[in-house]
C-alpha cells in the first residue's frame, strides 16, 4: 500500500509538475472524453456513450494525476450524477445509486480495516510480534531471509505495508550492517522487505484496495467471495510467490555470510490497551474467518474493532481524522464507475462489439494481468484496478460459468500487487531505497525479474488454484 492507501498502491509522491501543466493535462482529458464521445458508434445508446466519455476522462486523469486521484473519483461520481441521472435517459439510474458507491458495504469494510491497523500500530504490537517471530528462523541468512519475507508479508495482510516496510526496514537495517560491504546478501535482506511487503497485500480482502474493489465489482454482478474463501485461494498464491522471491534473492545476492547475530526485544510488553487490541483483533479475526458459520457480513464485522477502539480511546479523534480517507474516496470511484458501467450496458456492448468468444479464458486472464502489472508499475495499484476490472469483467462475461468472472477478478486484483520494478512503483520500494543501503538499479533488477517471475506464476497456476478452491465452497 501507498503512505495514502492499505496495499502500496497510490502515487508514492506527489506531482512537481507546473501548474500550466497539470491544466494542460486536465484539458486533454476533458478532451478525451468528447473525442470518445463523438467517436463512440450510434449504435450505442446515449447512456453507453457518456459513459464512455467518463470512462476516457477518469482514464487520463488516473494515469496521468492531473488532479488528485481522489478528486478523480469524485468527478466521476459528480458526472454519472449529472450526465447520466439528472437527465433520465434510456436508462433508470438515480442520483441516490451513484452515490450509493461512497456508502458501500466494501467501504466500511476497509474503514474497519483502517482503524485495526491503526491500533495495532499505536501500542507498537507489531514491532514487538515481529521481534517475537523472528527468533525461531534461526542465524543462518537463509532462515533469517525467509523470516523476514514471512513475517513482513503476514503483516502487510492486515495493515498498511507502508507501515509494515516502515517497521521492517528498521529492525533489518542492524542485521545488514552486520555484513560486509562486499557481500551482497546485505541487499537481497533489505530488499525482502519491499518486495514480501508488496506481496502480502492479496492475503486477505483487506490487504489492499484492489481486492476490495474487486469484490465491489463481482458483488455488482452476483457473485460474492466471503473473507474466508478469498484466504483459501490467495494465501497459497502468496506463498508460492515468496519462495520464489526468496530462490531469486538468495540467487542474485548469494551470502558470504554465515551467520547473523539477532538484537531483539526480549519480551512483549503489555498494558490495558495491549489487551484490548489483542483480543479485539483476535475476536475480528476469528469472525471474519468463520463467517460462512454465523454469516455475519465482513463490513458488520469490521465496525466492531472501530467502536472497541475509539470508546477505549486507542483511536483519539485526531487518529480519526488522519485515516485515509482519500484512499476509500478513490475506491468509491471505482466502484462507481464499475456500476456505471453495468448499469448503462456499456459491459454487454463491449462483449457484443467483438469476437471474444474466439478468445481462450487462459489467454484473456493472461491479457488482463500483464496489462496490470504493467500499468501498475507506474500508476497506483487502485487506480489500475479501477481502470482495468470493469473492462476485464465486461470481456469475460461471455463466459457462461460465474465461477471464471470470479477467477477473472480475482487474478486481476492480485496481479496489481506484483509491480515492483521501479524505485517509485510502490512506498515499500522507496522506503527500502531511501534506507541507503539499496540502489535503484538493485531494485529495478530484481524488482523486475520478480515481477516477471510472480506474473508468470499466477497466470500458469492461479487460475487452477483459485478455480479449484472456488468449486469446494
Amino acid at each position: 500500500m501507498s503512505a495514502e492507501t492499505k496495499g502500496g498502491d497510490a502515487p508514492v509522491q506527489t506531482s512537481t509538475r507546473p501548474v500550466w501543466a497539470n491544466i494542460a493535462l486536465f484539458g486533454l482529458a476533458i478532451l478525451a472524453g468528447i473525442v470518445a464521445y463523438f467517436l463512440l458508434p450510434d449504435s450505442m445508446t446515449e447512456s453507453q456513450r457518456r459513459m464512455g466519455a467518463i470512462f476516457a476522462i477518469a482514464l487520463v486523469l488516473w494515469v496521468t494525476e492531473a488532479i488528485p486521484l481522489f478528486a478523480t473519483s469524485l468527478l466521476v461520481i459528480v458526472s454519472q450524477v449529472w450526465l447520466l441521472a439528472i437527465p433520465q435517459l434510456d436508462v433508470d439510474i438515480e442520483y441516490t445509486d451513484v452515490f450509493a458507491a461512497l456508502s458501500n458495504h466494501i467501504i466500511y469494510l476497509f474503514l474497519g480495516g483502517f482503524i485495526l491497523a491503526k491500533g495495532v500500530q499505536k501500542q507498537g504490537i507489531d514491532v514487538q510480534m515481529a521481534s517475537v517471530l523472528l527468533r525461531p528462523f534461526g542465524k543462518t541468512p537463509y532462515g533469517i531471509l525467509a523470516g523476514i519475507m514471512l513475517i513482513t508479508a503476514v503483516f502487510s495482510m492486515w495493515m498498511s505495508n507502508t507501515a509494515t516496510s516502515a517497521m521492517m526496514v528498521v529492525l533489518v537495517a542492524p542485521l545488514a550492517a552486520q555484513i560486509a560491504d562486499t557481500d551482497r546478501f546485505r541487499i537481497g535482506l533489505v530488499l525482502g522487505v519491499p518486495f514480501a511487503a508488496n506481496i502480502g497485500g492479496i492475503g486477505t480482502p483487506i490487504g489492499t484496495p484492489p481486492n476490495a474493489i474487486a469484490l465491489a465489482q463481482l458483488e455488482q454482478r452476483g457473485l460474492e467471495i466471503n473473507f474466508l474463501e478469498w484466504m483459501v485461494f490467495s494465501v497459497p498464491l502468496l506463498v508460492g510467490t515468496l519462495v520464489v522471491m526468496w530462490i531469486a534473492l538468495l540467487f542474485v545476492f548469494k551470502p558470504k555470510t554465515h551467520l547473523l547475530e539477532l538484537h531483539l526485544p526480549a519480551s512483549l510488553k503489555l498494558n490495558f490497551k495491549s489487551w484490548v487490541v489483542y483480543i479485539t483483533f483476535a475476536v475480528t479475526v476469528a469472525l471474519w474467518l468463520t463467517t460462512p458459520i454465523h454469516g455475519v457480513p465482513n463490513a458488520v464485522v469490521a465496525m466492531v474493532p472501530a467502536a472497541v477502539f475509539t470508546i477505549t480511546q486507542i483511536i483519539s479523534r485526531q487518529d480519526f481524522n488522519r485515516l485515509e480517507w482519500d484512499v476509500l474516496i478513490l475506491m468509491a470511484g471505482g466502484i462507481a464507475l464499475g456500476s456505471g458501467i453495468t448499469a448503462t450496458g456499456l459491459d454487454d456492448w463491449i462483449m457484443g462489439a467483438f469476437p471474444f468468444e474466439e478468445l481462450s479464458f487462459f489467454l484473456l486472464v493472461a491479457v488482463c494481468c500483464v496489462i496490470t502489472v504493467t500499468l501498475s508499475t507506474i500508476i497506483s495499484n487502485t487506480v489500475t484496478a479501477n481502470i482495468v476490472l470493469p473492462i476485464g469483467l465486461a470481456l469475460g462475461a461471455g463466459f457462461e460459468d460465474g465461477h471464471m468472472l470470479q477467477v477473472l477478478a480475482v487474478m486481476i486484483a492480485v496481479s496489481s500487487s506484483y509491480a515492483m520494478g521501479l524505485p517509485i512503483s510502490t512506498p515499500p520500494n522507496v522506503i527500502a531505497y531511501g534506507s541507503g543501503l539499496v540502489t535503484s538499479r538493485n531494485i529495478m533488477f530484481v524488482g523486475g525479474l520478480t515481477s516477471v517471475l510472480a506474473t508468470i506464476l499466477i497466470v500458469t497456476t492461479g487460475p487452477s488454484v483459485v478455480s479449484f478452491l472456488l468449486g469446494l465452497f
